[in-house]
């Protein structure tokens, strides 16, 4: 029995931007779920992000600047409670499932700086698990897209409610477990996972970037290692 055995954690945030250094967070899903599916909210809330709300985040996920005005929290006690959350995690070794962590992990991290919280845990000991760097890893030369939605579909994972954090972290989840199931290679726990996704995603942006200058992209290369942004 591996990872994919024992209950995990998974944490998905909505945003206002694509940019981890500046977006802020506008919800927050954070969730305990056991082998059989079963699941505990743990942090699952909408945030005040301090600034006003794109419209296109609200075109992407349903939220309003009226949900926010309504039921938004202060940003301080929601962060710290999944930062608190989240470092028990890994005390207690529970693995935290993270889609594109090179997102999500950074955007936390940045927001409880401007919050003068404390920083999230180190990697290890907690273990993240990444769905989209283990399907890259796995499946390196499938065409096609690499979102959520995309992926979860190849996997026959179903995908409801996209872009609101329940339904992200419930995909996410089952996501990982299904790639764990198809490939046993990925059937290793703590610092050795963590030490394979990172030099999976290393070893997927040097290819990536490799392509973008033999067909010279007009866009940057990536520059993010995984999970620090």
């Amino acid at each position: 029995m591996t990872w994919h055995d024992h209950p995990l954690a998974v944490l998905d945030l909505e945003a206002t931007g694509v940019d981890p250094d500046t977006a802020r967070i506008v919800e927050v899903g954070l969730f305990r779920v056991d082998p059989d599916g079963a699941t505990e909210p743990v942090v699952h809330r909408l945030v005040d992000p301090g600034v006003p709300l794109p419209a296109v985040v609200t075109e992407l996920t349903g939220i309003t600047p009226a949900d926010l005005a309504a039921e938004g929290a202060e940003p301080a006690g929601v962060l710290a409670a999944t930062c608190e959350a989240l470092h028990g995690f890994a005390a207690d070794g529970t693995p935290i499932v993270v889609y594109n962590a090179t997102y999500d992990w950074p955007l936390l991290g940045n927001e409880l700086v401007r919050h003068g919280l404390p920083p999230l845990p180190d990697l290890p000991p907690a273990i993240l698990i990444d769905p989209l760097v283990l399907d890259r890893y796995v499946d390196r030369y499938r065409r096609g897209k690499r979102t959520l939605a995309s992926v979860a579909a190849h996997y026959g994972v179903s995908l409801g409610g996209a872009h609101r954090v329940a339904a992200d972290a419930q995909a996410t989840v089952t996501l990982a477990r299904r790639l764990a199931e198809h490939y046993p290679e990925l059937q290793i726990d703590g610092p050795e996972l963590v030490a394979l996704q990172r030099q999976a995603h290393e070893t997927w942006k040097t290819s990536f970037n490799d392509y973008l200058a033999r067909i010279r992209a007009d866009r940057p290369p990536v520059t993010e290692t995984w999970p620090t942004g």
